[in-house]
């Protein structure tokens, strides 16, 4: 889905937003504080059902407001989300309302690409975790119900650990195999996507940094040659002392290692972003190729990329197909891009939460 119109109401300092005839680069320029940024953030929350800012409702809607309100039409769809200061929510679709996010996040598969954050490579395995299951819920159509499954049987094995402070290893068998059934299909399905995302990552790599040596390996999160059942069995005593589970494919990861050493460890601050837009980047390919089209967001894209970087990532977003959201306090900079590679935007003024077309 690439948004022709967009609909903002209650987030943060927006004023009513509505935005017609969007392009496939959208730039938003203006002062800090302006609201650049909570046009992005309104668009992640129509996608995703979150903000990528904070994890409280009350934090990005109006103050005194009950509520925020975005909607998004394409040429072939309409979407709509009201979220509450509870944190309860109603979704539409082309009218009619829906039960779950995951409805919205089919039709309009979306990537942020922060230019200042290196959180991938140096926050632990979580948001590596998080990253390959956002590809894996657009490109394999039975993920999202091995992954459902697998996280009830889950919860339900660890709230069994924490009310008991015995167990035989008989009385969790049933979770065991649950567990087992389905982690086996998360597995199965997370290796063999991987194995192709690695062609695109290696592809991107090349593009932004030539002259690095970085491979992509992906831990399960069990040991796959015996079988997550058998390392069920095994952890058995010490799940118990902990009270929780340890292994399985929500301990999955993606390691990312040089010749010298992990990159977390070996590549400097630049570096490691640009990895990471190699990362995003080669998920849009792998999408692409499966004509999925992505909504990128690039939020103060020239803070902290130089010139060149900057160029060579908004060429390769058009080259992908991409509609692209920017922010950016130096919009000549962009402008000057995208006119060099003759790409159609339109550019936006933010200011004290309006937005306005700007003269191009």
């Amino acid at each position: 889905m690439h948004i022709a119109r967009l609909h903002v109401e209650r987030v943060r300092n927006l004023k009513t937003v509505a935005l017609a005839e969007l392009q496939p680069f959208n730039v938003f320029y203006g002062r800090n504080g302006s609201g650049k940024t909570s046009v992005l953030e309104a668009i992640h929350l129509l996608a995703t059902g979150r903000s990528f800012r904070t994890h409280i409702p009350k934090n990005y809607i109006q103050h005194d407001a009950p509520d925020a309100i975005v909607f998004a039409q394409s040429a072939a769809d309409k979407i709509g989300m009201q979220k509450m200061q509870s944190g309860e929510q109603l979704i539409k679709v082309n009218g009619d309302l829906v039960a779950t996010q995951g409805q919205l996040a089919k039709i309009l598969p979306l990537q942020l690409i922060d230019p200042q954050s290196t959180d991938i490579i140096d926050h632990g395995a979580k948001p590596r975790r998080q990253m390959l299951d956002w590809m894996m819920f657009h490109v394999e159509p039975e993920f999202y119900h091995a992954w459902q499954h697998y996280s009830r049987a889950l919860k339900q094995r660890n709230s069994l650990l924490k009310s008991r402070r015995s167990l035989s290893l008989a009385e969790l068998e049933p979770w065991n195999r649950m567990l087992s059934d389905y982690g086996e299909i998360l597995h199965s399905q997370r290796a063999g996507a991987v194995e192709q995302w690695k062609h695109y990552f290696q592809q991107d790599l090349q593009r932004l940094l030539p002259d690095l040596e970085i491979s992509l390996e992906y831990s399960p999160g069990f040991h796959s040659a015996t079988g997550l059942l058998h390392d069920l069995a095994a952890s058995h005593h010490k799940d118990l002392e902990r009270r929780y589970t340890e292994c399985g494919p929500h301990r999955a990861d993606l390691r990312l290692k040089t010749p010298q050493g992990p990159a977390d460890a070996v590549l400097s601050r630049g570096q490691k972003k640009l990895l990471i837009m190699a990362l995003k980047l080669s998920q849009i390919a792998m999408l692409h190729a499966c004509n999925k089209e992505t909504v990128v967001l690039l939020d103060d894209l020239t803070a902290e990329l130089d010139l060149t970087a900057q160029q060579r990532l908004i060429g390769r977003l058009s080259q992908l197909g991409s509609q692209v959201f920017i922010t950016t306090l130096d919009h000549e900079s962009v402008q000057h891009h995208l006119h060099e590679m003759s790409i159609a935007y339109q550019l936006f003024k933010v200011e004290n939460g309006t937005v306005q077309i700007a003269e191009q």
